[in-house]
């Protein structure tokens, strides 16, 4: 009965394990070209692309992670003179996400950051809620 019992605790843990995704690719470009000074454990919510020629148009992550570590970021981004002025990137699926669940983006001003800006864009967008965010990256 403890065998059973022990395996029955350890096949839940996993599948919890397992249900948090932790697909971070897209915050992890952002992060080597913002050189963040905190390291970030951010949940995958949804993911998504546009498809290209190539490679995809767009793609574009939503992410969750702890109010305290949101408000780290927050001001990591709005210190960081890498980001400049973004733009929204139209895209259905994630528009229907922010208005489906009444969130605003809160940093416009200070939201794009590229490498070359004739290579790929990466919008990075902190949501009202103060847990979540969005990074898109547009190919160009």
């Amino acid at each position: 009965m403890n065998r059973l019992l022990a395996l029955s605790a350890v096949l839940v843990l996993l599948l919890v394990l397992l249900s948090c995704n932790r697909e971070t690719s897209l915050f992890d470009e952002v992060n080597q070209l913002a050189q963040f000074d905190r390291v970030y454990n951010p949940i995958l919510i949804k993911k998504g692309e546009e498809s290209g020629f190539l490679e995809p148009m767009m793609e574009y992550g939503i992410f969750k992670i702890d109010s305290l570590a949101f408000n780290t970021l927050e001001h990591s981004i709005l210190t960081n003179d890498s980001f400049k002025q973004g733009r929204y990137y139209l895209n259905i699926e994630l528009d229907d996400y922010l208005h489906l669940n009444n969130l605003d983006i809160l940093n416009m001003p200070k939201s794009a950051i590229t490498e070359n800006q004739y290579d790929r864009t990466y919008q990075l967008f902190l949501l009202s809620d103060r847990k979540t965010f969005v990074v898109v990256k547009v190919n160009h």
